[in-house]
C-alpha cells in the first residue's frame, strides 16, 4: 500500500485503512498516560445529492489513570463518524483547506478521540465491591425497615 499524508488527503472518491500513531506530545496534556495504535477506516465519497461525505472509523485503546487506585488501566473506545464536507460545515469547515481541497483526517480522528476522553473512569468490578459494602453497612435506625423490605420479598 502506498503511504498517504493524513494531513492533506484530496477530496474525491477515496478509500483508506491502515494504522495511525500519535506522539507523546499529542496526549501529554489530557489525561491519558499511553495509546495504543488506531485502526482508521475512512471513506470520502459523494452521497445521492452530490454532497462530499467523509465516513471515518477508529479504534483503539487509552491508558488512563483509575479514578480509584491511580492505576493506569485500559479504556476501550470505538469512534464512528459521518460527516458532510462543506466549507460552511462549522465541523469540515475546521479541517478543510480550501486552496488544495484537502482535509485533515488525523485532527479530526485526534478531536474525536479527546471527546471519548471520561472525567474519571474506574474498573467496574471495584464499583461493584464497593456497592456490595456500602449495602452491608446499613444504618442502625433503618435496620426495621429493611427487615421488613426483606419479609415482603
Amino acid at each position: 500500500m502506498m503511504e498517504i499524508n493524513l494531513r492533506k488527503v484530496p477530496i474525491h472518491e477515496y478509500h483508506y485503512k491502515g494504522i495511525v500513531n500519535y506522539p507523546k506530545e499529542y496526549f501529554k496534556t489530557t489525561g491519558i498516560l499511553e495509546m495504543s495504535s488506531v485502526t482508521l477506516e475512512f471513506s470520502i465519497f459523494q452521497n445521492n445529492d452530490q454532497e462530499d461525505m467523509l465516513s471515518l472509523s477508529g479504534k483503539g485503546i487509552l491508558y488512563l489513570e483509575d479514578a480509584r487506585s491511580l492505576e493506569e488501566i485500559p479504556y476501550p473506545y470505538d469512534i464512528h463518524l459521518e460527516e458532510k464536507i462543506a466549507p460552511e460545515s462549522e465541523f469540515c469547515g475546521r479541517f478543510l483547506e480550501n486552496s488544495q481541497n484537502t482535509l485533515d483526517i488525523l485532527d479530526i480522528l485526534w478531536e474525536n478521540i479527546v471527546l471519548e476522553i471520561p472525567i474519571s473512569y474506574t474498573v467496574s468490578e471495584e464499583l461493584e465491591e464497593t456497592k456490595t459494602k456500602e449495602e452491608e453497612m446499613i444504618d442502625p435506625r433503618l435496620a426495621p425497615l429493611m427487615e421488613l423490605l426483606k419479609e415482603k420479598e
